[in-house]
C-alpha cells in the first residue's frame, strides 16, 4: 500500500472518511462515536489523564502514532494530543489516552477534538465531556473543593456528629445511613418544644409523640384528636352509600362530605406514605359502566377498590396495589391538588375512597361522579367545561355568572384586570402583556424583572469567594466544610414500583400540554415512582417563585409552580445506550416522609408546594400514578432495558456531591396486550 493520501470522500456510516489508495483494494478510515462515553474528571489548572473511545468504522487497521486525537486550543483549554493506545482493527473499539491541562474554571466543559491520520483530520469533530473538579470520585473521604485557587479536602459526608447514632458510609452507592440508638431513636422536636395535649385523647402532641392510644376496636380521628369506633359510618366496615336507594347510577351526581371526623385505615396505592383520614363510599352496578369521579376541597387522593370475596370489608382494607382498581393523586380537572379517576367498570360492588395526601389534609370536600353506559369512559383530561366527554355528554357546566372559555370557567361578564400589571393573566383568559426577552414575568406582581444569570454548568461567583469558601453550582459562595443537602434516589422504590399502563391523550391533556408524550390518542407508558431523599446535613431550599421565576415553571394544569429541571428520565438499552429521553421533570419539592432518625432531623413536615424545599432526613415522593411520572414507550419494541433517573439535572441546587444523583434499574418491556 502506498503512503500517499489520495482523496477524501463522504458517506461512510455518516462520517467523513479518508481513503488510502495504492494497492488493489482501497482502505477507508472512518469512525463512529463510542457506545458509551463517560464524563471525565480533570483537575482545575493541572494535567490530568484523559481517555476517549470511538469505534473503527472503516476498513483499515489503525496504527499507533499514525491515528491520533488532537484537541486544539479553545476557550480556556490549552489543547494537546491524545495517542491511540494500541493497534485497532476494523469494528474494534479504539482507546485514546493522554494528558490534557484543565482550566481553573470548575464545572462541566465540552471540549472538541479531531481525529487525524498522519496529521490529516477525518470524520466530524468529537466532543469530550470534561468535569473540571477537585473531587477524586470517592464519596466517603469527603468531597474535595476548589477554594482560594487550590484543591482542599472536604468534611466527612456521613458523620452527623451525634454520639447516639451509628453512621455508615457506603462507597458503592455513595449513600449514608444513620442508625439511631437509645433516646435518639425517638423523634425529638427540640428543647423548646412544649407538648400540647389539652383536650386531646389521641393524636400528635406537636413534639413528635402521641397524646394517647385508643382502645381495641377504636382508632384516632386525627383531625379532632378523639377515638372513634373502627365501624363508624364512612369506614370500610360501614361504608356510606354513594347514592340514595332508587337513584340510578347513570348520569351526574354531586356528593358533599367531610373527612374531619374520619379515621385512618387504608393507604392509597398512589401515595404509599399517606396517613390521612378517609371517607369510604360504596355502590353496586349490575352492568358494565364507565366512571369519572373528581374530588376537591383540599390536597386529596381518590382511589377505588372492588369487593372480590364474601368479606367486602377485608377487600376494602387490602392495601395491595393489585387490589386497587384506580387511584389518583393530583389531576386536572379538578386542579388545586384535587384528584380524578376514570375507569371502565365490570358488574360488582365497589368502594370509592376519599383520602388525603398526608395527615394534615382533611376537611370538607365535593365529590362529583359521572357514570356512563356500556363501559364508555369519559375523556375530559385538562378540560373543566364544555366540549364532548366522548360518551354523549360534556366535560362540565359552569356555574351562574360564569362562561366556558377554552375549557375553563371564567367570570361572565368578565372585565380584564391589568391595573399596575405589565404581564401575566388578565383574569379573562387573556394576557396583560409580555416581557422582553431579557426579562421574566413575576406572576405575583405582574411586573417584568431581570434576574441574575448563573451558568450552573460552569458557575462563577461575583464578588469572589473568601479563602475558606468555594463557588457552588448555584453561583453562591459556600464554606468548604459547611453543611449541605445531598439528594439520592431510592433505588429500591424505583425498581419495585414499575408498571405498564395505557393513557388516552388529547390536545388538552396535561400530559400533552406539558410535553410528557410524543403524540395523542392511546399511548403506552412505563410508569415508575421516584423518591428523592435528602441525606445531607442541610435543608434543600429554593427561593419562592415570586422572587425567582427563572427557577420555576407554572403548571396551568395543576395550578401551581414546579421547580424546573429537578429530574430527568431516560430509557437505556442493556449496554447503557440511550433509547429515548423523557421530559426534564419539574417537581413541586416538598416533605413527604421522614426517612432518617436522629435528634437533628425535624419531626414534622415543613415544606409543601406553596413553600418548596426538602428538610434534612426527609424525602419527596412522586408516585407512579401521577401525570408525566412515566416514559412514553408507545414506539419502543419489547425487550430488556434500563430506567435511568437523575436528580438536580440543571445543577441549580448546590449539594454535597452530584456523583450520587443517578439511579439505574433493569426493566423488561413485555409485548403490548392484544
Amino acid at each position: 500500500m502506498g503512503d500517499t493520501l489520495r482523496k477524501i470522500i463522504l458517506g461512510v456510516l455518516g462520517a467523513v472518511a479518508v481513503v488510502l489508495s495504492g494497492c488493489d483494494d482501497d482502505e477507508t478510515y472512518a469512525f463512529t462515536n463510542a457506545d458509551s462515553v463517560a464524563t471525565q474528571r480533570v483537575v482545575p489548572g493541572g494535567n490530568s489523564v484523559v481517555v476517549h473511545y470511538v469505534r473503527n468504522a472503516g476498513t483499515a487497521t489503525w496504527k499507533r502514532f499514525e491515528v491520533r486525537l488532537t484537541v486544539p486550543e479553545q476557550e480556556s483549554w490549552k489543547g494537546g494530543t491524545i495517542d491511540l493506545e494500541q493497534e485497532t482493527k476494523p469494528g474494534e473499539l479504539a482507546r485514546f489516552i493522554g494528558y490534557l491541562a484543565g482550566p481553573a474554571q470548575p464545572g462541566l466543559h465540552t471540549v472538541k477534538g479531531v481525529i487525524q491520520l498522519k496529521g490529516l483530520p477525518f470524520g466530524d469533530p468529537v466532543e469530550l465531556q470534561m468535569e473540571v473538579t477537585c473531587s477524586d470520585g470517592r464519596f466517603c473521604n469527603g468531597e474535595e473543593r476548589f477554594a482560594n485557587g487550590q484543591c482542599v479536602p472536604g468534611a466527612a459526608p456521613c458523620d452527623d456528629s451525634t454520639e447516639c447514632t451509628v453512621d455508615t458510609c457506603d462507597e458503592q452507592t455513595k449513600s449514608c445511613q444513620q442508625t439511631a440508638t437509645g433516646e435518639c431513636a425517638v423523634c425529638q422536636a427540640g428543647p423548646t418544644c412544649t407538648p400540647d395535649c389539652a383536650g386531646k385523647v389521641c393524636g400528635d402532641n406537636g413534639c413528635g409523640s402521641e397524646c394517647g392510644a385508643c382502645p381495641s376496636g377504636e382508632a384516632c380521628a386525627q383531625a379532632i384528636f378523639q377515638c372513634k369506633p373502627e365501624t363508624q359510618a364512612g369506614t370500610c366496615r360501614s361504608p356510606l352509600p354513594l347514592l340514595a336507594d332508587g337513584v340510578p347510577l347513570i348520569g351526574d351526581h354531586t356528593i358533599d362530605g367531610d373527612t374531619s371526623g374520619g379515621i385512618h385505615q387504608v393507604v392509597p396505592s398512589c401515595n404509599r406514605t399517606s396517613t390521612a383520614v378517609e371517607t369510604v363510599y360504596t355502590f353496586t352496578t349490575t352492568q358494565r359502566l364507565g366512571l369519572e369521579a373528581r374530588v376537591s376541597g383540599y390536597d386529596t387522593v381518590l382511589h377505588l377498590r372492588k369487593k372480590r370475596t364474601a368479606d367486602g370489608a377485608a377487600d376494602c382494607l387490602d392495601d395491595a396495589a393489585a387490589k386497587t382498581v384506580a387511584c389518583s393523586d393530583d389531576s386536572s380537572p379538578p386542579g388545586d391538588y384535587g384528584s380524578r379517576i376514570t375507569v371502565a367498570l365490570d358488574p360488582g360492588t365497589y368502594y370509592l375512597i376519599v383520602d388525603g395526601f398526608d395527615a394534615a389534609q382533611f376537611g370538607t370536600f365535593s365529590l362529583k361522579v359521572r357514570f356512563a353506559a356500556e363501559g364508555c369512559v369519559p375523556k375530559c383530561d385538562g378540560v373543566y367545561c364544555g366540549g364532548s366527554d366522548g360518551c354523549g355528554g360534556n366535560c362540565g357546566v359552569c356555574g351562574d355568572g360564569q362562561a366556558c372559555v377554552k375549557g375553563r370557567c371564567l367570570p361572565n361578564p368578565c372585565t380584564p384586570s391589568c391595573d399596575g400589571k405589565e404581564c401575566g393573566d388578565d383574569g379573562c383568559g387573556g394576557q396583560c402583556g409580555f416581557c422582553p426577552d431579557e426579562k421574566l414575568c413575576v406572576l405575583a406582581t405582574g411586573l417584568c424583572q431581570s434576574f441574575p444569570e448563573c451558568n450552573h454548568m460552569k458557575p462563577s461567583c461575583s464578588p469572589g469567594c473568601a479563602e475558606t469558601e468555594f463557588c457552588g453550582s448555584d453561583c453562591v459562595c459556600h464554606p468548604v466544610n459547611g453543611p449541605l443537602p445531598d439528594l439520592v434516589v431510592d433505588k429500591n422504590r424505583l425498581k419495585d414500583e414499575i408498571l405498564f399502563d395505557n393513557v388516552y391523550v388529547t390536545e388538552n391533556s396535561c400530559a400533552r400540554v406539558e410535553e410528557c408524550v410524543t403524540g395523542t390518542g392511546n399511548r403506552r407508558v412505563l410508569r415508575f415512582s421516584v423518591e428523592a431523599i435528602n441525606q445531607g446535613f442541610a435543608t434543600m431550599t429554593v427561593p419562592p417563585p415570586a422572587e425567582r421565576p427563572d427557577l420555576f415553571t407554572f403548571s396551568p394544569c395543576h395550578g401551581h409552580f414546579h421547580f424546573s429541571g429537578f429530574a430527568s428520565y431516560a430509557l437505556l438499552d442493556t449496554q447503557g445506550r440511550t433509547v429515548l429521553n423523557g421530559r426534564k421533570q419539574a417537581y413541586c419539592m416538598e416533605d413527604t416522609q421522614r426517612v432518617v432518625e436522629g435528634p437533628a432531623v425535624q419531626c414534622s413536615k415543613e415544606f409543601d408546594c406553596e413553600n418548596q424545599g426538602i428538610q434534612r432526613g426527609w424525602s419527596d415522593l412522586y408516585g407512579n400514578t401521577l401525570d408525566c411520572q412515566w416514559l412514553d414507550i408507545t414506539d419502543v419494541a419489547p425487550g430488556d432495558y434500563q430506567i435511568q433517573v437523575t436528580l438536580n439535572t440543571s445543577r441549580a441546587l448546590q449539594e454535597v456531591t452530584l456523583d450520587n444523583n443517578t439511579a439505574i434499574v433493569p426493566v423488561t418491556i413485555p409485548p403490548p396486550p392484544p
